[in-house]
């Protein structure tokens, strides 16, 4: 199958997961060869995908927050997830970051100061990113604590003024701060 094949496949299941009201779609098969992957509104970009890669899209969140919710599911490698909040969303509890919340990051400004301070500046396709370290908890049955890397990129031309930064991280640090800074480098593509 054909590069060409395999992006417009994406697209298509990318498309449709849009209309599923708020379910997780099922997850496509992993690629079976590297190949570039188009990600849509409201901030569109391309991802390029090695062979055993797969993205997952949810539909937007009731009222639209966030606007773009994608897993890219890098193998054995780990994942990393893309959101992006419009300006008129609430401001998330970015300080508090526990079960599920990860933070909301609609501008750069939304991060809280200490980890403005501490990052570093990766120049990306989309536009300049900080990436730091955020901590993170889970209580269920047991307290599990995780370091995850986040970037937040401000985007250089957004297609939806609403939307102008996007948010990557790696969900309970399954990335190194490193990776997640040479994925931004390496594989993120302008639309």
């Amino acid at each position: 199958m054909s590069t060409v094949v395999r992006c417009l496949a994406v697209a298509a299941v990318l498309a449709t997961a849009g209309c599923r009201g708020g379910e997780v779609p099922p997850a496509p098969a992993p690629v079976s060869s590297p190949t570039v992957a188009a990600i849509g509104a409201p901030v569109p970009f391309r991802l390029q995908l090695d062979a055993g890669h797969r993205l997952v899209t949810r539909s937007p969140a009731s009222g639209g927050c966030p606007g773009l919710d994608t897993v890219a599911v890098l193998g054995s490698g780990g994942s990393v997830r893309f959101l992006a909040y419009a300006t008129t969303c609430a401001a998330g509890r970015n300080t508090q970051l526990i079960n599920g919340n990860h933070g909301v990051y609609r501008t750069v400004e939304d991060v809280p100061g200490e980890r403005r301070d501490g990052a570093v500046t990766v120049q990306t396709a989309l536009g300049e990113a900080i990436v730091f370290s955020q901590a993170y908890s889970e209580y269920t049955n047991s307290s599990n604590h995780y370091t995850e890397p986040v970037a937040v990129i401000t985007l250089v031309r957004p297609v939806d003024s609403a939307y102008r930064t996007v948010t990557v991280l790696s969900p309970k640090g399954e990335l190194s701060l490193e990776q997640l800074a040479a994925l931004l480098r390496e594989q993120l593509l302008a639309p």
